[in-house]
């Protein structure tokens, strides 16, 4: 493959914090409105460190990729839309594992869990790319 139009690192750092900062705020006043609204059953895994970790994690994993795609793909924003999709859908599965394997997990907990990925992935779809989502 080829280089294409490889995105600057210090606009993807930028992008990349903004992506982070909007999905963290985004998510702890979720986590904030489901803890103190009582939505959430059980707080064994809903708890505020780890949605400050997981969105960290999530939002430089879509950074990164986004910057590989502006290196080897003729349409990055629409490529990386795509698996921005797909990743939200596959990010489902270990929130589904915890419900049917782990004792104690609830429903609520885990449909709570699930809800704090839907944030960062549409913030990244907006604010990463060239073209928000893609278009």
């Amino acid at each position: 493959m080829t280089a294409r139009n490889p995105i600057a690192a210090r606009t993807l750092a930028v992008r990349g914090a903004g992506t982070f900062l909007i999905g963290v705020a985004v998510n702890l006043a979720l986590g904030w409105i489901a803890l103190t609204g009582g939505l959430v059953a059980s707080t064994e895994f809903f708890r505020y460190p780890p949605i400050v970790v997981w969105t960290l994690l999530g939002t430089i994993g879509a950074a990164v990729i986004y910057g590989a795609l502006t290196r080897f793909s003729a349409t990055p924003d629409r490529t990386f839309v795509r698996v921005a999709v797909a990743a939200l859908v596959l990010s489902f599965v270990p929130d589904v594992g915890l419900l049917v394997a782990v004792e104690g997990v609830t429903t609520s907990e885990a449909v709570a869990l699930m809800a704090l990925h839907v944030p960062p992935a549409i913030t990244a779809m907006i604010a990463l790319p060239n073209t928000p989502f893609g278009r």
